[in-house]
């Protein structure tokens, strides 16, 4: 974890220890979703973060804005930066209209159709940042309290989905998360992800994967019960039938005792 003016930037595993530790003193209900169009993983190339987190917020300041507009960057890496002139508490100027009780995450790259594919990293850090969140701040995963900058209109009005002609932007991106930025888009892929990494964090399903491992184990042990009772032929066998009948191994264990009686009883019918 690196602090450089005004910025934290980290890696994604360092992201939920940094939030447990955060104290919240403003209402948040709404986590919004951005990409940031430009800049994108072709005009970043091998710029610094910190550069680039730093031309944003001159950008930002441009509009007459009092910071970076976004509390959370996400690089194309899967590193997570943290804006200190606008911490989680400060009101986001994400969308216009619409930022009181949001929270506003920009995740770098241009994600409309022809632009950039989303690493796996960033990816994993985008699911594990949002499913942090809504584990501290109780917000439900999904699209009523999870939302894309594309389902509001210029004005902030919550449209309650990407309608063409309409919103203000297609942000998070036509092609966001390889499905688009429909609120059926959302439910098909990004809030699944969420809400599966979510119960990662939270242990759920272990129980299931604890009672499977179980079944295998008591299922194996039985087997090598039933091998233990497992015994060569018994003499009255050999000396009746001969070891030519089972070609030459019964002096293999293949049956239990009782095996051998109903052996004997099927090769007595037979001859």
């Amino acid at each position: 974890m690196i602090t450089k003016g005004n910025f934290i930037l980290m890696e994604v595993g360092e992201f939920r220890s940094w939030l447990a530790s955060q104290k919240v003193t403003r209402t948040i209900t709404k986590l919004q979703v951005h990409h940031t169009w430009r800049p994108n993983y072709s005009t970043r190339g091998g710029q610094d973060h910190f550069a680039c987190l730093e031309g944003m917020r001159r950008s930002h300041l441009a509009n007459d804005w009092s910071g970076t507009g976004q509390n959370i960057t996400v690089f194309e890496d899967g590193r997570i930066a943290i804006s200190l002139d606008r911490n989680i508490n400060s009101t986001p100027a994400g969308i216009k209209g619409a930022n009181t009780g949001a929270l506003c995450m920009e995740i770098i790259g241009n994600f409309d159709k022809g632009g950039d594919s989303m690493t796996g990293a960033q990816k994993q850090s985008v699911t594990h940042v949002y499913a942090c969140l809504a584990d501290k701040l109780n917000i439900p995963v999904d699209t009523s309290h999870i939302v894309y900058h594309a389902w509001y209109t210029a004005s902030g009005l919550f449209l309650g989905d990407y309608v063409p002609g309409k919103s203000s932007k297609t942000c998070p991106g036509t092609n966001f998360w390889g499905n688009g930025n429909t609120r059926a888009a959302a439910n098909k892929g990004f809030i699944p992800a969420i809400q599966q990494e979510m119960s990662r964090l939270n242990g759920e399903g272990e129980d299931e994967v604890m009672k499977e491992q179980l079944n295998k184990l008591a299922k194996r042990v039985a087997e090598l019960e039933e091998a233990s009772k497992r015994v060569p032929a018994p003499k009255w066998f050999v000396s009746e039938f001969g070891s030519s009948d089972l070609g030459g191994k019964i002096s293999e264990p293949e049956f239990t005792q009782e095996g051998w009686r109903v052996l004997a009883v099927g090769l007595r019918v037979s001859k």
